[in-house]
């Protein structure tokens, strides 16, 4: 008597719920440590073997272990229909384990395990909500109310997926001035054409005054920011900024009683610059006339489903992110010039060609100690191309001997070929960011002050090889 007197202290009954697999009443624990589905070979041979030996399917590529990393034995598995706090759930899979030793669980032979217990949760959220944790056939079931609240958190955190950073399209600045609303057009990651993302600020917060709406839509790869500033001052953003990040989100459930209404079209008039189409206007507008009429469908509906990827003017610049320009010294030593004597009659194009780079982001002001001098050079159609004479700095930079591609082999290997395409990057070096630390070297002298690059100039002597470093 003192001997089942110690044992009952030590230990007691579980708690355990009802589940009816394949129309069988089987008593299990709910568990929701255990991916997989039990019952006992024991309750097998009760309850399903008269159904027919070949009921059972054999598994042996998985191998089922305990939390102390122990195997378990089991001899197969069943598909069954398992109903579940009032829900059936449709062809699950449960694993006929080995009895354990002693006659233990006999009592309670079944472990429902998350692949059921996640099915259930998603039917049971999908019809009721949250307010599911609150019906009286869960709030009467306290274990089987915290799995389906640790099934609840669970799918919270995969709704929730970081799709990436978003930044600003295009080369030129984005100016939102004090007390008004812009839609600032930002790149994002490629998701399906309509989705609706969540935009969240980065963790630094957005410049000050700037509100932005939380939900958005995608539309071939640029989400549409609605930023209002609220304050008096004019906000910049410049090209390629981080405004933020996107989460895809999902409609789960809406309370009994409201439905969702379709969204409603708005149309937003701008003035766009004389003589400027669309990219899905120049598309359409293209000469195809060498091909049928199939493969000219083919082709425009390819480039239009790429038309992300063209530039669609001249301030549209994408930037990589798949390399960058280093500029490695053999000395620290800086090089250091006087600017040159720039003619009268050429200072106004050259200060507006330089607040065009700074407004896009590509150049800006600095106070490094290094210092090139400017030169400009007439092109064909009498337009100033302004350079920078980076000779000394060339002089004392370490060369990248990566390989450039030989003309002849490019040209071998055309041999055959019916159909050439050609494809040119819009200021391919301007492309290629430099270095942070390797910025302050690229710094120019001109008559209006000290700038630096952002982006990979022309003149320095590794930036064939970075570029077709790129390339490959």
């Amino acid at each position: 008597m003192a001997t089942h007197r110690s044992v009952s202290n030590l230990i007691s009954s579980c708690p355990h719920v009802i589940a009816l697999m394949g129309g069988v009443s089987v008593p299990c624990l709910v568990d929701t440590g255990s991916m997989v589905t039990t019952i006992t070979e024991s309750c097998f041979r009760q309850h399903f073997e008269p159904w027919g030996q070949d009921r059972l399917q054999n598994c042996q590529w998985l191998q089922l272990r305990a939390a102390n990393g122990l195997s378990i034995p089991y001899v197969g598995y069943l598909e069954l229909d398992v109903e579940f706090c009032g829900r059936l759930v449709i062809g699950c899979g449960v694993l006929v384990v080995r009895d354990p030793p002693g006659g233990m669980s006999l009592d309670v032979p079944g472990v429902l395990g998350m692949n059921i217990l996640s099915r259930c949760y998603q039917e049971l959220f999908g019809q009721h909500g949250s307010a599911l944790f609150d019906l009286p056939v869960i709030t009467q079931l306290p274990d089987v109310s915290s799995a389906l609240q640790y099934c609840h958190q669970v799918n919270a955190k995969k709704l929730s997926v970081h799709v990436g950073s978003v930044r600003v399209r295009g080369r030129r600045v984005c100016r939102i001035p004090g007390g008004t609303m812009k839609l600032v057009a930002a790149t994002c990651a490629a998701l399906d054409p309509g989705s609706t993302v969540l935009f969240e600020p980065p963790e630094s917060g957005l410049p000050a005054g700037l509100l932005a709406s939380p939900l958005v839509r995608v539309n071939r790869g640029t989400v549409y920011v609605p930023v209002v500033n609220v304050g008096t001052v004019e906000v910049v953003l410049r090209p390629t900024t981080v405004v933020g990040n996107v989460r895809e989100v999902f409609m789960v459930s809406l309370p009994t009683g409201i439905s969702e209404e379709k969204p409603l079209a708005a149309t937003v008039q701008s003035h766009s610059v004389a003589g400027a189409h669309s990219l899905s206007h120049q598309i359409e507008s293209l000469d195809l006339s060498v091909l049928s009429g199939p493969e000219q469908g083919q082709v425009r509906a390819l480039l239009q489903k790429y038309q992300t990827v063209f530039s669609g003017h001249e301030g549209d610049l994408g930037s990589t992110r798949l390399i960058s320009h280093d500029i490695p010294l053999i000395d620290n030593v800086p090089v250091r010039q006087r600017y040159r004597r720039i003619p009268p009659s050429e200072y106004e194009v050259v200060k507006t060609h330089i607040n065009q780079l700074l407004e896009a982001g590509i150049v800006r002001e600095s106070c490094s100690p290094y210092a090139s001098p400017i030169v400009l050079v007439k092109k064909k159609d009498g337009s100033l191309r302004m350079c920078v004479d980076y000779r000394h700095l060339n002089a004392k930079t370490r060369r990248d001997a990566f390989p450039l591609p030989r003309i002849e082999e490019t040209l071998d290997s055309l041999a055959g070929a019916r159909w050439f395409s050609t494809l040119d990057l819009a200021s391919g070096y301007l492309q290629v960011p430099v270095s942070e630390p390797d910025r302050s070297k690229t710094a120019f002298c001109t008559p209006f002050g000290l700038f630096e690059w952002n982006r990979m100039p022309f003149g320095l002597c590794n930036a064939p090889s970075t570029f077709q470093r790129l390339m490959e």
